[in-house]
């Protein structure tokens, strides 16, 4: 697809949203394009790591209005539903998601990396979340999203007042988790990206299997000791915890 890049390199898969035109603002079609990949990556086994990030050092301008608009006339329940599709499918991945987020990151694009496990952002990033200044409520699940980062307080003021906030304010509220200067971005990313992917494989999966029973509110630590044998038990896991166990001896 066009409007996706998709990359491949040692377990980590980089999807790129590429629509530098519009500064990759999101269209219908590039979310019918995010399930279908979705669906497709949560059966790779050989997948650890899924990076999402934009063409040309934007992430993301948000939703492409006017071909929502086009599109809402053809079939309006589906179109204003993919966002919330695109995102639940993005947070139920059985892999480690990252967004990487450099300059703008607006809108819907901010309701996406907010779905992902982990979000870094550039020193030159900026978010804000407009919806309601376009007369329309944040949807696709992204006051779910964003209160669960930064709290009820906060996530209000955001999204009540449609003002814009830099990343070291991004970082400070918990939205995100580093702030990395420009020319250091793509090199650091790479770097977190490769070292989640070369984590014990069972070790990992179980991992995302317990961020997300805490996303949609089941998780029971009394299954914790189970998938702690289940882990140890792997032959990934198993060899891992021997070479741990040797280094402390």
């Amino acid at each position: 697809m066009p409007e996706l890049n998709i990359t491949q390199e040692d377990g980590v898969l980089y999807i790129e949203i590429n629509r530098p035109q519009v500064l990759n603002a999101i269209s219908p079609d590039l979310l019918d394009g995010l399930i279908d990949l979705c669906n497709s990556i949560k059966m790779n086994d050989n997948i650890r790591v899924v990076v999402l990030r934009g063409a040309k050092d934007n992430f993301s301008s948000g939703a492409d209005l006017p071909s929502f608009q086009k599109k809402l006339k053809e079939d309006p329940q589906r179109v204003a539903d993919l966002g919330r599709v695109v995102a639940e499918e993005l947070s139920l991945l059985p892999q480690i998601t990252i967004a990487a987020i450099q300059g703008h990151c607006i809108g819907g694009a901010v309701v996406l990396a907010s779905a992902c496990d982990i979000r870094i952002a550039s020193e030159n990033s900026r978010f804000v979340i407009p919806e309601l200044d376009a007369g329309i409520p944040l949807t696709w699940g992204g006051l779910d999203h964003l209160v669960s980062l930064v709290g009820f307080s906060v996530a209000t003021d955001l999204v009540t007042t449609c003002r814009e906030f830099d990343a070291r304010e991004a970082y400070e509220i918990g939205f995100t988790s580093r702030i990395i200067t420009a020319e250091n971005f793509m090199k650091e990313l790479i770097s977190l990206a490769n070292t989640i992917a070369t984590k014990p494989k069972t070790a990992l999966r179980i991992t995302k299997q317990q961020l997300i029973s805490i996303r949609t509110g089941a998780y029971n630590s009394k299954k914790d000791a189970a998938l702690m044998l289940e882990s140890l038990t792997s032959p990934d896991g198993k060899e891992t915890h021997n070479k741990y166990v040797r280094k402390l001896s």
